[in-house]
């Protein structure tokens, strides 16, 4: 690799034109990350949750292209140092770098936070799906209540709005109407319990889902975060020593 930059210097004709490609491919990388995080930020959701890991996903994925991109146009500036025109876009990348430095260091609250909001969705959907079973065990509860015979409960659990609530077995028809009108409503109330006692229960914190978000995601954020810091606080010590 050593030898290949010191041949690579010792043509000074192919210098800048090397220069000039180098700064091509950095920028056909930032179009790409550019594309790839725009394609997965739109439409924009801010309220949603699993919008927002995925575009962090994205960010994660995709955060090393616009890193090689600074690193291509580092070494532009290597090989054309009379240039003017790539040292000032050097210098501009340098100074988007430390600000892309702290963006990816701010990822990890976010996904902490992204994640933490999207199991209370889960959990929200859940608490709304046990008080429409209380609600169906009232309309269930009426309907036994007010029966008076097999075939009245047949018929009035039929006219309810849920699936299959007409159905019985044939055990069932051969009890006296009391005792399985009895029955039903034990199970009822045992069904009401649980669900009560799951609404009202508070929801412990997810620190297992909380954890492997970190861990997933820490790593390869801190590490373009760095890699971003080294790039751009670099080349202002580089400019600032110049000078």
């Amino acid at each position: 690799m050593l030898n290949l930059l010191a041949e690579l210097k010792s043509r000074q004709g192919d210098r800048p034109d090397l220069a000039l490609r180098l700064w091509y491919v950095a920028l056909a990388l930032l179009v790409v990350f550019a594309a790839t995080v725009l394609n997965a930020a739109l439409p924009l959701r801010l309220l949603d949750p699993r919008w927002l890991q995925g575009l962090i996903q994205a960010l994660l994925s995709q955060g090393f292209l616009p890193l090689i991109a600074l690193v291509l146009l580092q070494l532009a500036v290597v090989f054309n140092p009379e240039s003017s025109r790539l040292r000032r876009r050097r210098d501009r990348f340098s100074r988007l770098a430390l600000v892309a430095a702290l963006g990816f260091a701010l990822l990890i609250p976010l996904q902490l936070i992204s994640t933490w909001g999207s199991l209370n969705q889960q959990t929200s959907g859940q608490n709304q799906q046990r008080l429409q079973g209380l609600a169906v065990i009232g309309q269930l509860r009426q309907a036994i209540s007010a029966a008076t015979s097999h075939q009245d409960l047949a018929s009035r659990l039929a006219a309810l709005p849920i699936p299959q609530s007409g159905s019985s077995s044939a055990v069932d028809l051969v009890l006296p109407f009391p005792q399985r009108q009895r029955n039903l409503l034990e199970g009822l109330a045992r069904s009401e319990a649980q669900l009560t006692s799951e609404a009202t229960t508070p929801a412990p914190i997810p620190w297992p889902a909380l954890i492997e978000t970190a861990l997933r995601v820490i790593p390869t954020a801190l590490a373009l975060a760095g890699g971003f810091l080294v790039l751009g606080y670099g080349s202002r010590s580089g400019r600032t020593s110049a000078r």
